[in-house]
């Protein structure tokens, strides 16, 4: 073996190895990837930047806008509330009707955006039944991919299979498959992880959820105090003790807005939010003194002017990469962060020094006006019971009818689908159903730049030989025991490399493999191609291996092994479904 396929080994070696520790984050590694492809000269200039002009991207690109314009022209979510309404008091007739429409939407619209709208109405309904959002989640997440692979633009996997392959896909070629897949997943999903899935959050309260009795209290302000007289601010409350204080309780009156100007007075309750030492210290010196450590629950931190609330950071967010202490949260939106849920991992101690992350959840007090503005802002996804003000666009039926135009004129062969979906998007911006900025912060640009910076290492692949040696290999063995094994073995490799590796990265790894194996075998190679698109997207058993399931992971206080455990069945039913089937739909020529 040359030592430029060794090298592109260790190459694709440290590039999984970085996305499975998460040394950084996926864009940053493929710009990593891409810069060592470079370096050791695996590919040209050119090479590398011709991720920027493939039609995938641009096609990704152009669906996450046309997604937003039918997000806000309300109809999605309007939908969705609906179903509390429509079910009564049925717990599983309402979590049965959110996955079907969720798995159906999803092969109209990306499958990504489908969870960043449903998952807030997948908590509400959780919450209007009374049962565990961790029920839930998982299963939404699911049926999201399912239903993605049933159509070209469903997910970005299908469009970056079609592009890379010489095969022109038709955008409702997959409906088949993806059709079964789709029922058997749901009905898997509603049978075993909506059933067994353990109850991990906890409804009644966010404030035993997160553990915050050890870390709350209430002082009061005797007479005589230091601090009667004076402001958090000019006592230095948060530099000097490390401490919040949330809210002061005056003769019955909570005041918590604009806390800064806010004048203690003698016989006030501070309630107040810090490590135990800092709140003693704080309490000695000012001669307060401690009611008690209380365990507090939603309704002493929420009434009619304050309360508690979920956020969570989105992609797009101005946000990432800053601390709360950078930003300057309390004086920026008027409200506290009380604690940080990454990966099932409450954070609470120095929360305000920890780097926020995409998918990021805050639990955050406050003003109600304050909390409710950041609803509405971009880089926020609410995830909190709160009463939604549903309202349907007047110019609803724009973004819904552009959207059916560009999935008809795909359908139809009139136009190609990433011609369509810019003409689509041109309509939106044109008639202001959306703005620029909305445009602009719809696109997932972590997404984009993955996969632009990550196809030279297929280019590699093929430049070096390595894609042909282990096609030749695939071949050998398809050969020696036919196309049906080969493609068996091509859909297994793929969905398992997928749990751990982007599913675009893994397409693009995979393709030509793919086509190189259908090559020496003289087969045609759309059935090999839709194993590796289908087993691309059928990521279960990992958190990290597709986007939907990262994004449920905080708010449904999910383990690594619910994934392997309730994802790993699933991934065995459709390797067994695929290898079934794809010959049938698919002849082999």
């Amino acid at each position: 073996m040359s030592i430029d396929k060794w090298l592109l080994i260790g190459i694709i070696v440290f590039t999984i190895t970085a996305f499975v520790r998460e040394w950084l984050g996926m864009d940053v590694i493929a710009v990593a990837t891409l810069g060592l492809l470079l370096v050791f000269d695996l590919v040209d200039v050119e090479e590398a930047v011709s991720g920027f002009s493939n039609s995938a991207v641009l096609t990704v690109m152009m669906m996450f806008v046309l997604s937003e314009g039918l997000v806000q022209s309300g109809l999605v979510t309007k939908a969705g509330y609906r179903i509390a309404d429509l079910t009564g008091t049925s717990q599983w007739v309402a979590s049965v009707l959110l996955l079907v429409l969720v798995g159906t939407l999803s092969g109209l619209i990306n499958n990504t955006a489908a969870v960043s709208v449903f998952m807030p109405v997948a908590i509400h309904l959780a919450r209007h039944f009374g049962f565990s959002p961790s029920k839930i989640l998982m299963p939404l997440s699911f049926v999201a991919i399912f239903g993605g692979t049933c159509t070209l633009f469903g997910t970005s996997t299908n469009l970056l299979v079609n592009s890379l392959a010489s095969e022109s896909f038709t955008v409702f070629e997959f409906l088949p498959l993806g059709l079964v897949l789709l029922v058997v997943g749901l009905l898997y999903t509603v049978a075993v992880p909506m059933r067994y899935l353990p109850s991990r959050t906890i409804l009644s309260s966010l404030t035993r959820q997160y553990h915050l009795s050890g870390f709350l209290t209430e002082l009061r302000v005797p007479a005589g105090s230091r601090l009667e007289g004076r402001t958090v601010v000019e006592e230095e409350v948060s530099s000097r003790f490390h401490l919040n204080v949330l809210e002061v309780i005056r003769q019955g009156e909570k005041i918590s807005a604009n806390l800064r100007t806010v004048r203690i007075e003698a016989g006030d309750i501070l309630l107040v939010r810090g490590a135990v030492e800092d709140i003693v210290a704080f309490r000695e010196q000012f001669g307060l003194l401690l009611l008690t450590d209380v365990k507090l629950r939603d309704a002493d931190l929420s009434d009619e002017n304050t309360i508690l609330a979920e956020l969570q950071i989105s992609p797009g967010s101005g946000l990432i990469g800053e601390t709360l202490k950078e930003i300057d949260f309390r004086r920026r939106f008027g409200c506290f962060v009380l604690a940080l849920n990454r990966t099932g991992e409450y954070i609470r101690d120095k929360v305000a020094r920890v780097r926020l992350r995409p998918w990021d959840t805050l639990l955050v007090f406050g003003p109600r006006s304050r909390v409710e503005s950041l609803y509405e802002m971009p880089g926020f996804v609410p995830l909190g019971e709160r009463e939604l003000k549903l309202r349907v666009s007047r110019r609803w039926w724009l973004p819904a009818g552009t959207m059916a135009l560009v999935v008809g004129l795909s359908a139809l062969q009139v136009l190609p689908i990433l011609e369509a979906a810019i003409l689509g998007t041109a309509v939106l911006l044109v008639t202001r159903s959306i703005t620029a900025q909305q445009a602009y912060r719809s696109i997932d640009w972590t997404v984009i730049f993955l996969l632009a910076f990550i196809l030279p290492l297929g280019t590699a692949m093929q430049r070096t030989g390595l894609a042909a040696d282990l096609g030749q290999w695939l071949g050998e063995v398809g050969v020696a025991r036919g196309p049906l094994v080969m493609l068996s073995l091509l859909y297994l490799a793929t969905a398992l490399l997928t749990s751990f590796f982007s599913n675009n990265a893994t397409a693009v790894l995979m393709v030509p493999i793919a086509v190189d194996a259908a090559a020496r075998l003289g087969v045609d190679a759309k059935p090999l191609l839709m194993a590796v698109a289908y087993a691309a997207s059928a990521s279960f058993m990992t958190p990290m291996g597709y986007q939907t399931n990262a994004m449920v992971y905080g708010p449904g206080n999910y383990r690594f092994t619910d994934y392997l455990l309730y994802g790993a069945p699933l991934t065995f039913v459709f390797w067994i479904i695929a290898t079934l089937l794809i010959p049938i739909l698919w002849p082999f020529g």
